[in-house]
């Protein structure tokens, strides 16, 4: 199966997003984990790959002051990891979805790199995943670069 991953870059204004997130920590694991793994679950099955996509828990440990989380109700909501200048593990649990949670999470990520005097803002996203490009292109990310990824193999 071929499929397509843009890198996109943000070209957009100085984002200023006051959203209460919090750092990663070590007893997130379980439920990170699933939220992770259920937000992409229909485009990994969808491209033939396994369900099991979510970083080792020492790796996660090692990357907790990256990894900004969004709480709700007691509950992991959505995350977004920053990543020197890239914007990566980006996801909104399913029924947090639809509540403007996700550009909030994407202008705080800007905001942050901003802040950070990054001169260049990038992320990944696959073509099949049209909710996540919509978002990033409405919210000043440009498509930068195209690559075929071609998965041997993967076709059901």
């Amino acid at each position: 199966m071929i499929f397509l991953v843009h890198t996109m870059e943000y070209r957009g204004e100085t984002v200023c997003e006051d959203i209460r997130l919090r750092n990663y920590r070590e007893s997130d694991y379980t439920e990170y984990r699933q939220r992770y793994e259920d937000s992409f679950y229909d485009i990994r099955r969808t491209l033939g790959l396994p369900r099991e996509c979510c970083k080792s828990e020492s790796k996660l440990a090692d990357l907790k002051d990256s990894i900004f989380i969004l709480e709700e109700d007691g509950e992991i909501a959505g995350s977004v990891a920053v990543y020197d200048n890239e914007i990566d593990d980006f996801f909104v649990a399913e029924k947090y979805r639809r509540r403007g949670y996700g550009g909030s999470l994407l202008r705080f990520a800007v905001s942050y790199l901003q802040q950070k005097n990054t001169d260049r803002i990038i992320l990944h996203v696959a073509q099949i995943n049209k909710a996540a490009l919509e978002l990033y292109l409405n919210n000043g990310f440009v498509i930068f670069s195209t690559e075929e990824i071609d998965r041997p193999g993967s076709e059901c």
